[in-house]
């Protein structure tokens, strides 16, 4: 009775039709997998938009209202769920919608259908945990706790000195302790002295520096077929300098993104910018500089949102977003805040950062300087009415070879591109462009030319560093951002001005990269703090708090531990002042991150994956450090830092292709036996024994590597010439340990495993050794599941 009593007074009485529905846990996932398809960002079928509140009431283009909050019976999506007839009914043709779903989209328009914010759009808030278990260290064990008390687990057991002191080594620095290090701990117990040893060494900043690579889709080279060579690896030395110097996140985010758009940059500011250099350009023979320009702006925009605000937006640059509040013109918005640098789709990379040795900084500075006379007096020279009018004619006679040919292949094309433009509808860059190519071939300017080219190989043959960077145009050549109907740069349409997405909070600063840096960095921003905390967790459990770290919208993962990731992101944000080292720190402390791995048979069954933290982190170890693990243990790991990336002994004829210009130099003396976040990067052949283990081609921008496990791994750990070099290494070391062969077997083993063998295990070592010999013995240990696997 009270059912039908709840239905008759429902726009009466809010609730009445059951419990509260939650819109986002229940209702969002309804829409999200039944109806948005054909009523949503990429399709509005029939005029019915169901992703916006506003637009879901306003209905299609029936007129009838699809939701009317407090009527279910009267709403029209009501109506097309259940309607009798399988032809009419939604969703079409698919299956109907279950009883349950039905129910609760009722109960929910019953109660006013309230249109939730997603979680990650609203402000973080941080709440206190209740400390009252013994196990608790940190307020991190007290938000863990709450979950396996829910779920009827218990935390783990404290993992032994040894297993700790190799965990948080590799976590922080990548590379395995030291048995000094090792023998330390077990001796004092004081765990904490060895976290900030691991914090403050230099090799902290070359492990954190090679997850950001990732993200910042970092490479040698420039991408696509030609691939050819890249200077950008002073952006690579960078980053490892601002991890190492603990550089706060604030600053590390808005320098990469507007580094150049402070009043007086400095060259680290400069260099920072390169974050949005490394998106690859095309330099292939008759391809469109200016598609291909527009396809870094896209990169740029679709990298930024992924890395910092863990969105994803690439979809948006063609449609609405399918189940994000996002729609096309956001998309847009976002791209003009970068469109209007004055880099483009050619083979010299300008602008660039040129960086001399000191006894050369005088001599080029006034090169600079005379370089940038020269310029000025070019443009003076073809701006005169004379040959003005003479440019006008050149304009129209591109056409003929003799006088297109003239100039580079690279930019014919695009200059009769330009040319075929009325001139009242060219834009300032454009005119500009035209311009400095017709200055390219003018009589005119011959002898300034000369002049030009004659100081350029001046400033060359100093030899400086170069940098590709980013520098916005000057104001007169700035160019209008149009909407391109479904991602074609060839139809434009609306012009739109800079901005952020309206479902998310207003850009305050300037319309610009550095508004929009600090947009990021803002109070205000809901996602910043935890999309940065949750890569670093992912980094040490194996698994974020949000499993998919690229996406944190409505279709992503929703967090474990929602409440744990907020008091992080506000801890890291407020208390911590955007300390990366902090926050690290707090983690590594925990009790949580202390457990032994091991798992038993009830946790295996009830949470496989250690969603719950019930266990310590256990998986294998990444490319870089499965191979800088290797060196180390076998004492060839160099300790040298920055300069030029390195080439490393490779398979030979992995860089065999059409392209000739580049080719694997196998470095001699310590460079052959660099860290790995120092190997050259080529996009297109990525360093093999690494993309066996899953390294990523950083041809676009990666959040997260799928682990994968396949032969060709063990084929790669047990024969690949650097791997075999390391157990080479690894022998000698054992040879010159003074005692039995068992001894030195045992030496080895605890120098690559932080601890020493069973008995058993021993046995079968020293038979394989009476069999071959040291070399074979240290391969052996270094395929162990045990070496390959943090634990």
């Amino acid at each position: 009775m009270r059912k039908y009593v709840c239905i008759l007074f429902a726009s009466l009485i809010s609730g009445c039709a059951g419990e509260k529905v939650d819109f986002n846990t229940e209702i969002r996932p309804v829409l999200n997998d039944r109806c948005v398809a054909c009523h949503g960002g990429v399709k509005t079928n029939s005029g019915l938009n169901l992703q916006f509140r506003d637009l879901a009431l306003l209905g299609g283009d029936s007129g009838d209202p699809a939701i009317i909050p407090g009527n279910a019976s009267g709403s029209a999506m009501i109506m097309k769920v259940t309607h009798p007839n399988p032809a009419d009914r939604m969703p079409k043709d698919d299956e109907p919608l279950s009883e349950d779903e039905i129910e609760l989209l009722r109960n929910w328009i019953e109660q006013g259908a309230n249109w939730d914010r997603h979680w990650a759009y609203e402000r973080p808030v941080k709440t206190d945990p209740d400390i009252n278990n013994d196990w608790i260290r940190s307020p991190i064990d007290a938000f863990v706790v709450q979950k396996l008390d829910k779920m009827g687990l218990s935390p783990a057991e404290e993992a032994s000195c040894t297993v700790l002191a190799r965990r948080v080594s590799l976590d922080l620095t990548g590379l395995p302790p030291s048995l000094d290090q090792v023998e330390s701990l077990c001796a004092t117990d004081d765990y904490e002295r060895l976290v900030d040893e691991l914090l403050s060494s230099p090799q902290f900043g070359e492990r954190w520096a090679a997850l950001w690579l990732d993200l910042a889709r970092y490479a040698d080279t420039k991408g696509y077929e030609a691939d050819r060579a890249r200077s950008i690896w002073r952006y690579r030395d960078w980053l490892i300098n601002a991890f190492n110097s603990d550089m706060p996140y604030d600053q590390f985010t808005i320098e990469q993104l507007a580094g150049d758009l402070f009043p007086d940059p400095t060259t680290n500011q400069l260099i920072a910018t390169a974050f949005n250099r490394n998106a690859m350009t095309n330099e292939e023979g008759g391809t469109d500089d200016e598609e291909h320009r527009i396809a870094a702006v896209v990169d740029r925009v679709n990298t930024t949102w992924e890395v910092f605000q863990g969105t994803t937006m690439a979809c948006v640059q063609c449609h609405g977003h399918p189940y994000d509040p996002f729609v096309q013109e956001d998309f847009y918005a976002s791209f003009a805040l970068f469109n209007n640098t004055a880099d483009w789709d050619q083979p010299n990379e300008e602008p660039l950062l040129r960086e001399f040795e000191s006894a050369h900084r005088t001599e080029a500075s006034q090169l600079q300087a005379d370089l940038s006379s020269v310029g000025e007096q070019i443009v003076a020279t073809v701006s005169t009415p004379e040959i003005r009018q003479q440019r006008l004619v050149w304009e129209q006679s591109l056409d003929d070879p003799t006088v297109s040919g003239k100039l580079s292949t690279t930019a014919q094309n695009e200059v009769r591109r330009i040319a075929a433009i009325a001139d009242s509808l060219r834009t300032p860059h454009q005119r500009a462009f035209l311009r400095d190519r017709f200055a390219d071939v003018d009589p005119s300017t011959e002898d300034l030319r000369k002049t030009r080219s004659e100081l350029t190989k001046k400033l060359h043959d100093l030899a400086p560093t170069i940098t590709p960077v980013m520098r916005e145009l000057p104001e007169d050549e700035r160019r209008a951002t149009r909407i391109m109907e479904r991602g074609n740069f060839l139809i434009q349409t609306d012009v739109v001005e800079p901005g952020v997405p309206l479902a998310l909070p207003k850009l305050n600063g300037p319309a610009n990269r550095m508004g929009f840096a600090q947009w990021i960095m803002s109070a205000d921003n809901p996602l910043t703090s935890r999309v940065m905390v949750n890569r670093l967790w992912e980094q040490l459990f194996g698994l974020g708090i949000v499993e998919s770290s690229d996406d944190f919208g409505t279709v992503g993962i929703p967090p474990s531990h929602p409440e744990l990731l907020d008091w992080l992101a506000v801890h890291f944000q407020d208390d911590l002042a955007w300390s990366v080292k902090g926050l690290l720190k707090e983690m590594v402390l925990s009790a949580t991150y202390r457990q032994a791995s091991d798992v038993t048979a009830e946790k295996l069954e009830l949470d496989p994956r250690n969603k719950t933290l019930s266990r310590g982190p256990r998986f294998r170890l990444s490319a870089e450090q499965i191979r800088d693990q290797a060196l180390a243990v076998s004492g060839l790991l160099s300790d040298k830092q920055f300069g030029p990336s390195v080439m490393p002994p490779q398979p030979d004829g992995i860089w065999k292709n059409p392209y000739n210009g580049l080719f694997w130099k196998t470095a001699e003396g310590e460079d052959r036996y660099r860290r790995a976040v120092y190997t050259y990067w080529r996009r297109t052949g990525p360093y093999p024994s690494m993309a066996t283990f899953d390294v990523p081609t950083r041809e676009l921008c990666v959040s997260r590597r799928i682990r994968t496990n396949t032969p060709l791994q063990a084929l790669v750990t047990l024969n690949d010439p650097a791997f075999w070099e390391a157990a080479q290494g690894l022998a000698d070391r054992m040879e010159t340990f003074d005692g039995s062969t068992r001894d030195k077997i045992r030496y080895g083993y605890s120098i690559a495993l932080t601890h020493e063998p069973t008995d058993e295990t021993l046995d079968v070592l020293v038979n394989l050794e009476a069999k071959s010999d040291l070399t074979l013995v240290a391969n052996s240990i270094m395929n162990l599941d045990e070496f390959l696997t943090k634990e």
